[in-house]
């Protein structure tokens, strides 16, 4: 640790962080596996006294921090309401996040983690948002965010925080997140954004106006039980089945070795939780039917933001189409907008 603390004044002293001192840093980090509290605390002291940038900084920092935040304390893949509270108060420590470390950082806890609270996706967003109104200088890959306009940075930092876990398949826009796009898109009509942009924006609200409630993950809390009980005898499991025999009278199943055999059977928390699971997913079924209808609350929402100024911008416009396309039923209401976005 004292090590860490010496490469930080050196650093600190002249300005600069070299490939010598990454290498010297990831040696001492990750010597024994675990990355400390201690030296996840000692590496932001680093990234604060650092002016320039350097792509394999910016990927150590976001690599070990990352690693302290989701895999250190279980369930893995979680982060946790402290842990989380300790990145937003750490990041706003300053008032200009870096955006090649910090919110990369944010950015891929957020990518890499199975469930982040609500509060710590929203939070990042809005750096994000504020990087797309002012500049923020390079991202993790040297590419630049420009004040006034979505660049291609933007597009990937918008991308990782919206579709989160993507390599699951599921995308779960919050209300939060979809009114910061709304004020993304406004505050940059008539710039030269990056083409994926309307499509994205169209997807990401269509999304949070016909999707699914939420990305079917079980709950950390669920998760850390499964992962910490034992296989149990599920007591009022045997009692139910006993008495749902003598309630039918099918008394045979009593001399039926398979009978006792299926109702004895120790059970893993992970088998009831899997049960559960499955039928969390077929309720999933029925509440993606349910959420494909533009009901009159949500044709209230979406009315109250788009076209502010009487003119429907690009991204709406692909917005409206894509409700088009995907709703199974439109509020009348909506019938305005849908015309001007064909026009």
């Amino acid at each position: 640790m004292t090590d860490l603390i010496q490469i930080a004044a050196d650093i600190k002293a002249c300005g600069t962080i070299a490939d010598s001192d990454i290498a010297a840093i990831r040696r001492l980090v990750f010597t024994d596996g675990i990355v400390s509290r201690i030296e996840a605390d000692a590496l932001f002291k680093i990234e604060r006294a650092r002016t320039n940038h350097l792509p394999g900084w910016s990927e150590l920092f976001s690599e070990a921090l990352t690693d302290y935040c989701i895999r250190q304390e279980p369930p893995e893949g979680y982060l946790s309401e402290d842990t989380a509270r300790w990145v937003m108060a750490a990041i706003t420590e300053v008032k200009h996040p870096s955006t090649d470390a910090e919110i990369e950082l944010l950015i891929n806890i957020i990518e890499k983690a199975r469930e982040v609270p609500v509060s710590f996706s929203a939070f990042a967003l809005n750096h994000v948002k504020t990087m797309v109104m002012y500049g923020g200088g390079r991202d993790a890959r040297g590419r630049e965010h420009h004040g006034g306009r979505i660049s291609e940075a933007d597009i990937h930092a918008l991308e990782r925080i919206l579709w989160g876990a993507g390599t699951e398949g599921h995308m779960a826009i919050s209300r939060e997140e979809a009114e910061a796009l709304f004020s993304i898109a406004e505050m940059s009509t008539g710039a030269e954004n990056d083409d994926r942009f309307e499509d994205m924006f169209a997807k990401a609200i269509g999304n949070y106006l016909l999707g699914a409630t939420g990305r079917p993950v079980p709950p950390r809390e669920v998760a850390l039980r499964w992962e910490t009980e034992e296989t149990h005898l599920d007591a009022a499991r045997l009692l139910r089945s006993v008495m749902q025999t003598y309630s039918t009278a099918d008394w045979s199943k009593l001399r039926d070795r398979d009978f006792w055999a299926d109702s004895i059977r120790p059970r893993t928390l992970a088998q009831d939780v899997d049960a559960a699971f499955e039928a969390q997913l077929k309720a999933r079924e029925a509440a993606e039917a349910a959420a494909s209808i533009m009901t009159p609350d949500k044709a209230a929402w979406l009315l109250d933001r788009i076209g502010k100024n009487g003119v429907m911008s690009p991204p709406e416009k692909a917005l409206a189409r894509f409700i088009a396309r995907n709703a199974s039923r439109l509020d009348p209401s909506l019938a305005r907008i849908m015309d001007k976005a064909e026009a």
